[in-house]
């Protein structure tokens, strides 16, 4: 028997090489990982994240127009849980069944994309590996129509109030003063909806009614004791009735007592009682909701993305003819007069509205911006989808996209701040405003309101033609001067970098020309500044703002209609805007510069 032996030199050798196969096959599996990540990222670029269920509704790998459509579709409103009303050792139970309620899901869309992008990046894989396997729940916050439970309170008030019953001496015997008691409805029902949008569907909630203790009236000599009985019998609790609305309000007897210029017979002063219901008008009042739609321009058609919803107002000057004349016959209920209020945008009108083709396009260009900022850009532009300018209607930036805020789905990136730019939330916005108006420019509308940023900012290519804003002061806002409906598509291109707002409806006999903007009084920058960081390394430098020239720039518009021509020139003013450079500690700064 023999035996081969290897050289030692040839057995390291192959040792060796064996370790740089090894080592070659970890580094391929780590490309090929950071390659999978890096593709996975991509592909949800603007998508959510697998696992991701709203309401128990999956919408994982959904655009978030597709998630909000799937879930306008498909999503039911959740039943509320059963309420119990008390006071000390009365209790009430209190019916939900009839109270509308709907979703908020554009929230609720805002969060699902959000999940998985909102910590570092390893937080980030972490949550998006645990919603793929495990799942994910968001759950939508709800709207709640107060006016049903507002009622039932009301009822429970009108029964549980008692007027107060001043001191009295009836022969030999003093009665002494009892205090009354009033039910604070606005504020039980404040609190009945706080507790029932943190409750869970299945549970019970349970809460006291918050009550006021009135003071007696001082009424204590013995000769009017008889007579103040009478009168405050004559004061009983007055019922203000809505049937069609499902409506019932008290107006206790302490408010009436407050009210009265005479007590028996019960008047009551007309500048008073007007007050009271005036107040009570934005209690009652609920706001239309307009209709949202997508139109198709291969096929012309139109589908309703949010329904549309008639609003209800109080009649004040009806309520109080109805008021004193209920008082003025003795009856305890009166009526409550509501007014229907129609949607500006009726889905049952959408024949009329005549949107039938591309009216004016606009579009902005935003490649190489950070995640954060496109992210902001999708926000925005999505609580845009399908809204409809009726003929005639101001169009108002901020009143639709409201708080720019990080409750609102925005999150920090870079802002114009002061006389720098800074990290704050909701950079990416202006891009939204600055391509809505350049659609509202070019297509010739009136413009009603509108900014230019401080400075020149390359995103919008040439100056002049951009649109700043500022929640809730600075806005954009252009008139819909057309008879025909206007509605609003918004198209966000990430793979591109491109964002469009296209206008939909019937296009007006005009042609518009804009001209390149005119540039006058050029300013140059101011020298550049210097700020020691002290978290860089002693003689690094970074340089985080760039100079721009300052300037007044005219854009002239011609909008030649119906054979007549006009003009309007557009002014934009901007600042000169300097270098800015962070530099380490013991860098050398240029004799003619310096920290500012």
């Amino acid at each position: 028997m023999s035996t081969i032996t290897i050289p030692a030199r040839r057995a390291e050798r192959l040792q060796r090489n064996g370790l740089d196969y090894v080592a070659l096959l970890l580094l391929l599996l780590a490309l090929a990982l950071l390659g999978a990540v890096a593709a996975w990222e991509m592909w949800h670029t603007s998508r959510i994240y697998p696992g991701v269920t709203v309401g128990g509704l999956p919408v994982g790998g959904l655009t978030r127009a597709q998630a909000s459509e799937r879930l306008q579709r498909e999503l039911y409103a959740y039943p509320l849980p059963p309420v119990t009303v008390t006071m000390g050792d009365q209790a009430w139970p209190l019916s939900t069944l009839q109270t509308p309620v709907t979703a908020d899901l554009d929230d609720a869309v805002n969060r699902a994309y959000l999940y998985g992008r909102t910590g570092d990046p390893l937080e980030n894989l972490g949550a998006q590996l645990r919603s793929a396997l495990f799942g994910a729940s968001i759950t939508p916050q709800m709207e709640i129509d107060p006016a049903p439970l507002q009622s039932a309170l009301g009822e429970i008030a009108a029964r549980v109030a008692k007027p107060g019953v001043p001191a009295r001496t009836i022969g030999a015997v003093t009665v002494p003063a009892q205090p009354g008691l009033t039910v604070d409805v606005p504020a039980t029902t404040a609190t009945l909806l706080s507790a029932l949008q943190q409750a869970a569907p299945d549970s019970a909630i349970t809460i006291p009614l918050a009550a006021n203790a009135v003071a007696p009236p001082a009424l204590a000599a013995a000769t009017e004791g008889a007579d103040a009985l009478a009168a405050l019998a004559v004061v009983q609790p007055l019922l203000l009735t809505a049937p069609e609305a499902n409506l019932t309000l008290a107006l206790d007897p302490a408010r009436l007592q407050a009210m009265a210029t005479t007590l028996e017979p019960l008047t009551l002063d007309e500048a008073a009682l007007r007050a009271y219901l005036s107040e009570l008008a934005t209690q009652v009042e609920t706001p239309a909701r307009d209709a949202r739609l997508r139109f198709n321009p291969v096929t012309g058609g139109i589908t309703v993305l949010q329904e549309s919803r008639a609003g209800r107002a109080l009649d004040v000057d009806g309520t109080v003819q109805a008021v004193q004349t209920a008082v003025a016959n003795g009856e305890q209920t009166a009526p409550l007069l509501l007014q229907s209020v129609a949607p500006a945008v009726d889905m049952n009108r959408i024949a009329e509205m005549g949107i039938r083709e591309l009216v004016a396009t606009g579009s902005t260009y935003f490649a190489g911006s950070s995640a954060s900022r496109v992210r902001n850009i999708e926000v925005a532009a999505e609580k845009f989808d399908g809204l409809v300018i009726p003929p005639g209607g101001v169009f108002s930036f901020n009143g639709v996209v409201r708080d720019v805020s990080s409750a609102n789905g925005f999150e920090d990136s870079l802002i114009i701040w002061g006389d720098r730019t800074a990290v704050g939330v909701g950079g990416g916005v202006c891009q939204v405003s600055t391509t809505i108006f350049r659609s509202a420019y070019l297509g010739g509308f009136p413009i009603v309101e509108r900014y230019n940023h401080g400075y020149v900012v390359d995103w919008y290519g040439e100056p002049g033609m951009d649109a700043t804003i500022f929640t809730p002061t600075v806005d954009f806002r252009f008139r819909n001067d057309t008879s025909s409906y206007l509605l609003m598509e918004h198209v966000v291109d990430t793979v591109n970098g491109v964002v469009t707002v296209n206008f939909y409806g019937t296009k007006p006999d005009r042609t518009v020309t804009v001209s390149k903007p005119e540039i006058t009084e050029v300013l140059a920058p101011e020298p550049p500044s210097y700020v020691v960081d002290e978290t860089l390394a002693p003689g690094a430098q970074n340089q985080v703002e760039w100079e721009k020239e300052g300037m007044t720039t005219r854009v002239t518009r011609t909008i030649v209609e119906n054979g007549t021509t006009r003009t309007d020139t557009l002014v934009s003013q901007y600042q000169p805007w300097r270098a800015v450079y962070l530099v380490g500690p013991g860098t050398a700064i240029p004799e003619s510069e310096g920290a500012p």
